[in-house]
């Protein structure tokens, strides 16, 4: 006990530390407290109060509880009830409850007490409220003050009795700066020219040249992509691959060009609704379908879509306010004042997306858009305008195939009179159903199926024959009420697919013994339509494939169907002799099968031309009776496959060549997921404890009721709901946004919980600080670049990370900024500068995500058979495996092990504030990845072609390259005696040297002895595991 309460007084000084005002402020000092210990009973969510009064409320504190008391009676603690509960012993009527394990400190109890008794003056929770531009600090030292944001820094310092720490050497700064901007080292030319350069804008002319770099947006869109969780993979069951890369290059472009930061917001959340959106503003809808999706066996369709809307309201309340949305999908909000309301009238504008739920397991689930690139537009328009001269030449009059057309209509007529087939109808003897649907024989001998209704289905039917020579077998599907629509089939749609049509023979058995069927050939099939838009012919019920089939259409066409078959051999017997006929419907469309047929059977050719029915049905009409409908079929189909006319036929296989080329290009495009509104709004329903099947009240859309209103004018959708985000008056999106650039240049936020602004948030380090930055970011039109280069410019971001044990005693996060900031490097950071400084990192802009090596089997371990991404295939090639790492494909249930190990997030949802960890498995991975070891290998070389034969020399070219920084004679000397111990053990042991520099993928060391490169390598596998090497200082 004695233990804890050291513990909690050490938290209440160190929150003296960070504040040493006398006066209590409420939000500051108090509301923490109670929303820490207070707010779960006696707060927002109304399910779970108790005692009838809220804590986060300045009436309900100050009014009568259900016991009578008032818990807070300003000025007058003796009076009020929560001060006579919280210092009572009495278990039974204590403060918070011992259950709960939530006691209060002696200095929390003491605080509460002042307050009260200083008059209990109350504040609105300081982030729910818009900011307005403070008047800057007035300091005595303005001699330090380089811009605006010093006077608040050096202000609050001087209250703490801290003074700032000098501005770090200008090798340091370059580096920080180059890192922070562009992700990158500078270049050891680039710190040398920096070092020469004695103007006094020499150091603005470094940021405004890293600020111009291409390599500005790869570094800084990445933080984006962490918060909009970026993917290349689904996410969920079979991981596969999603095709959606467009999407972070729109987001690095976006930041290289300064795209104000309103407009990056607006695209983002609401670029389909601007009018006539352009390609790149649809492209930046991918925000909102960036979330996990799945299309796993057995997921409920209405269930994956109410999941997909909640990571969409989540995130945005995320990254765009700072609030922690997700609770209040199942109950209002314990701490702030977000209810179940306001949670689905947020989701009534992100659950209209016109495109299936599920994914479908493919990499372009609609809707999506194609990206072609300059190349492919152009041969695009190549095609288009090629197909329509050959189209134009196909459809001249060529009157010499009328002429030939009507020849052969004739021939075809005489060969194929078929007027005289006899059929003799099947009346079934025996007539089964694998599924066990009802059959019944109708007056017609037909057949009808009700009953159960199997998704995949067996129809058999035996009959007994007379006599040899039967050879053609006829199938009629036939309308009939029972089945769905009055059509044929009893599927949803009535259609039907026939997998497979099957004869079998037998002669009659003895009594008691079973047939020995005979399987009987089917050579040709024919009928009068096949579905056309995918192969759905007749042929396919034939083919002895379960996974094709014949579809008649019945979804669009209510109206008989009629097969015919023909067998390659007569069957029968003299006398009596068994037939049966069996149709199999095992296609993967459920229950598509005829819901009433009828067979027959006959002994003439029943399929006497090659002609399709559906042809000579049209040509036996009259030719002056025939519509213009026929006439149509009937060209097309003579010229598509009868005419033998050399002229014509080139044409036509030119334009189909043409066609089909385009056609495969189009397949080729890039597509990307975007977002496209249905025509008309789904309803949303507050969803009871967050169930897709228990819906609730209906909700219309609207903005959280405790943040200012949308504007009157806006429309209520996304694009409103965009333009309420960014309007001046909302309180949360210019602060949340400027801290999370705060944090990626200070490794802490101003709030240093950047995700949560609420109530179980930090307080702000320098709230005043915090609005001026919010409000200049609007003044300045939401320009990034501009608030970026203000960050760097300062003499708070300028000062060296050196620091005392007084200092980290008083100020162990460097709240305060006393000193410079100083942290591990990220995971990206870590191997794009080992893979720049070794001369190796391939600097293209954007383009498909790719692949580096890993170990291998971590996609296996996860993955299942039927995944694109279960095996992990290394990409070859240094286009390929030395892009930066924001290029690096992401499996989001197995993400790379070089970002992983670093604390990158799996992008499985919205990160925006990545955890910061240190452990031996960092070191190893950095002494023995593949890619680190290769970059090593390549440093190597390239110090020895820099240096020549001179050791030092080398060793000078190396620690330059490492450190960004002058090396000093000490760290020369210790780095060449390692490499002359070193090179002695390659000398004596040179397998050991090939094995080591055989694993870069380049040739870099051709040329040069072995054991030297090997021996240099370890030296700089040493240097790229150096503290100064992965830290920001």
């Amino acid at each position: 006990m004695n233990q804890l309460f050291s513990i909690a007084v050490a938290a209440i000084l160190l929150t003296s530390v960070l504040h040493a005002e006398d006066e209590i402020s409420f939000n500051r000092d108090i509301r923490p407290i109670l929303s820490d210990k207070c707010f779960a009973c006696h707060g927002p969510e109304e399910a779970s109060r108790e005692g009838g009064f809220r804590l986060d409320d300045q009436e309900s504190s100050y009014g009568e509880a259900d016991s009578g008391e008032h818990p807070i009676v300003p000025g007058k603690p003796n009076e009020s009830e929560l001060i006579a509960r919280i210092l009572s012993d009495d278990e039974s009527i204590q403060m918070p409850p011992a259950e709960t394990n939530k006691s209060l400190t002696a200095a929390e109890k003491e605080l509460l007490k002042k307050w009260i008794a200083s008059g209990a003056e109350w504040e609105a929770h300081w982030s729910f409220i818009p900011p307005e531009l403070p008047e800057l600090p007035e300091v005595s030292e303005s001699e330090w003050v380089k811009n605006e944001i010093d006077r608040f820094i050096l202000a609050r310092l001087k209250k703490e009795g801290l003074v700032p720490t000098e501005q770090a050497d200008k090798a340091t700064l370059i580096r920080r700066a180059t890192f922070d901007l562009i992700g990158l080292p500078p270049t050891p030319e680039e710190v040398k020219a920096f070092l020469a350069d004695d103007s006094p804008d020499a150091y603005e002319k470094v940021i405004d040249r890293l600020l111009a770099s291409e390599r500005f947006g790869e570094h800084v869109g990445r933080f984006w992509l962490d918060a909009a969780r970026y993917g290349d993979t689904h996410g969920l069951h079979l991981d596969n691959y999603r095709e959606m890369w467009p999407y972070r290059d729109w987001v690095l472009k976006a930041f290289n060009k300064n795209m104000p930061f309103d407009q990056f917001i607006v695209e983002q959340v609401a670029g389909d609704l601007i009018p006539n959106p352009t390609d790149d503003q649809l492209i930046a809808t991918g925000f909102n379908r960036a979330h996990v999706t799945t299309s796993e066996g057995g997921s409920i369709a209405a269930e994956v879509h109410m999941r997909n809307v909640v990571d969409r309201v989540v995130t945005f309340g995320t990254v765009f306010m700072g609030t922690t949305l997700e609770c209040t999908s199942c109950h209002d909000h314990k701490f702030d004042p977000l209810t179940m309301t306001d949670f689905y009238s947020l989701y009534a504008y992100f659950n209209s997306i016109d495109g299936n739920p599920l994914d479908g397991n493919k990499k372009d689930p609609a809707p999506v858009l194609k990206v072609p690139t300059e190349e492919e537009k152009a041969r695009l328009a190549k095609f288009d305008a090629e197909i329509a001269e050959l189209q134009k030449q196909l459809n001249q009059p060529w009157p010499e195939l009328v002429a030939a057309e009507t020849a052969w209509a004739n021939t075809v007529l005489e060969e194929s009179g078929d007027g005289d087939v006899t059929w003799d109808v099947v009346v079934p003897d025996e007539f089964t159903s694998s599924g066990g649907a009802d059959l019944k024989v109708l007056e017609d001998n037909s057949i009808l199926a009700t009953g159960p209704n199997p998704a995949k289905e067996i129809y058999e039917v035996v009959k007994q024959i007379e006599g040899t020579g039967w050879q053609g077998i006829r199938l009629e599907g036939l309308l009939d009420k029972a089945n769905t629509n009055g059509g044929t089939g009893r599927s949803s749609n009535s259609n039907v697919v026939l997998t497979e049509f099957e004869v079998y023979a037998a002669s009659l058995p003895d009594e008691g013994e079973e047939p020995q069927w005979k399987r009987v050939d089917i050579v040709k099939a024919s009928a009068d339509h096949a579905q056309t838009n995918g192969d759905f012919k007749i042929e396919n019920a034939i083919d002895g494939k379960p996974k094709t089939g014949w579809a008649t259409e019945g979804y669009a066409k209510k109206e008989p169907r009629t097969a015919l078959f023909q067998t390659k051999a007569p069957f029968g017997l003299e006398g009596k002799s068994l037939v049966k006929i069996v149709q199999k419907y095992e296609s993967v469309y459920a229950n598509h099968q005829f819901g009433r047929y009828r067979l027959s059977l006959t002994k003439q050719q029943p399929i006497r031309s090659e002609v399709p029915a559906e042809i000579l049905t049209i040509l036996k009409v009259e030719s002056e009776k025939r519509d213009q409908k026929q006439k149509d079929a009937l060209r097309k189909y003579y010229r598509d496959n009868v005419t033998t006319d050399a002229g014509y036929i080139a044409v036509r296989d030119g334009l189909a060549a043409k066609n089909k080329a385009k056609t495969d290009l189009n397949n080729a495009i890039t597509t990307t997921l975007i977002w496209k509104e249905k025509a008309k709004p789904v309803p949303a329903h507050i969803l009871t404890r967050g169930e897709y099947d228990q819906p609730g009240e209906e909700v219309s859309r609207r903005t959280p009721e405790f943040l200012p209103p949308m504007a009157e004018g806006l429309p209520n959708d996304r694009m409103g709901l965009a333009q309420w985000l960014i309007s001046r008056e909302h309180p949360l999106t210019a602060r949340v946004t400027i801290n999370r650039f705060w944090q990626q240049f200070f490794g802490t936020g101003l709030v240093k919980t950047s995700e949560d602004f609420g109530s179980q948030g930090e307080q702000p380090s320098h709230p005043q600080l915090l609005d001026w930055l919010a409000v200049q970011f609007m003044n300045d039109n939401w320009d990034v670049k501009k608030s970026m280069k203000r960050i760097v410019m300062s003499a708070t971001y300028q000062q060296s990370s050196k620091v005392s044990p007084e200092l980290v005693k008083k100020d162990p996060e460097n709240r305060l900024l006393a000193r410079g900031p100083r942290f591990r490097l990220d995971a990206e950071m870590l191997r794009d500068q080992a893979l720049f400084v070794s001369g190796l990192m391939v600097q293209k802009f954007g383009g498909e995500s790719v692949k580096p090596p890993q170990p291998d089997g971590l996609w296996f371990a996860v993955g299942y058979s039927g995944s694109n991404t279960v095996k992990f295939k290394a990409d070859t090639g240094p286009e390929k495996v030395h892009r930066r790492t924001v290029y690096t494909f992401i499996k989001r249930t197995a993400p790379p092990p070089q970002m992983n190990v670093f604390d990158g997030p799996s992008r499985e949802s919205c990160t925006v504030r990545r955890e910061r960890t240190n452990t031996p498995l960092q070191a190893l991975l950095l002494f023995n990845d593949p890619q680190y070891v290769e970059s090593a290998i390549a440093l190597a070389a390239r110090s020895m072609d820099e240096g020549g034969a001179d050791e030092v020399a080398i060793a000078n070219s190396m620690l330059w390259h490492a450190l960004s920084r002058e090396p000093s004679p000490t760290e020369i000397e210790s780095l060449v005696k390692g490499y002359q111990q070193d090179v002695k053990l390659f000398d004596s042991n040179p397998a050991e040297a090939e094995k080591l520099i055989a694993i870069s993928s380049t040739k870099v060391a051709e040329g040069k002895e072995v054991s030297k490169v090997a021996a240099w390598t370890m030296a700089a596998n040493l240097l790229l595991n150096l503290d100064e090497v992965v830290t920001k200082n």
